[in-house]
């Protein structure tokens, strides 16, 4: 599957990018709940999603979209600039019809290369317990696990379902 994997400056389909979300927090949400989380509909989390667009957008964010050839939306993944020196990995997803085709490797390595581009020394990232996928793909990439970071927006009451992970560029590189 050819796949164009873009950092945007603004959304280009809202309502594209909603259903892209919504596709999202059912699936992180089910694994979330199987952790223990409850009481978060994919319909709520994607509205807030929505309202913090600007956050994943420049100058302090980056959103990356990812399209088939036929202009439909099949991954995303962001990062949001949480201090002048570190960013947090956001939102990242790939559509079943896309999986197993190396997009979600190539979402996670292009965040990466570009917080280094922004400056950052470290990048943060939480998930679900149990999110399989996503931990093995932190752990590859050198993420180290670490408590629960100062500027995580989640609320804390989501603490006990939630994992926190923490990479460091290595200095000079």
């Amino acid at each position: 599957m050819s796949v164009s994997v873009d950092f945007v400056s603004k959304v280009p389909e809202l309502a594209a990018f909603r259903a892209l979300l919504l596709d999202y927090y059912a699936d992180v949400l089910e694994t979330a709940a199987r952790a223990g989380l409850t009481g978060v509909t994919p319909q709520e989390a994607t509205d807030g999603s929505i309202a913090d667009l600007p956050k994943m957008l420049p100058p302090k964010g980056r959103l990356l979209l990812a399209s088939n050839p036929e202009g439909r939306l099949v991954g995303c993944g962001a990062l949001v600039g949480i201090r002048a020196d570190a960013a947090e990995m956001k939102r990242m997803y790939v559509r079943p019809e896309a999986r197993g085709t190396g997009l979600g490797r190539r979402l996670f390595e292009m965040r990466i290369e570009e917080a280094r581009r922004m400056g950052c020394t470290s990048i943060y990232a939480d998930t679900a317990r149990g999110n399989r996928a996503m931990l093995s793909m932190y752990e590859r990439f050198g993420f180290r696990y670490i408590p629960r970071y100062p500027e995580n927006a989640n609320p804390p009451e989501f603490e006990p379902y939630l994992v926190y992970l923490r990479f460091d560029f290595p200095p000079g590189g």
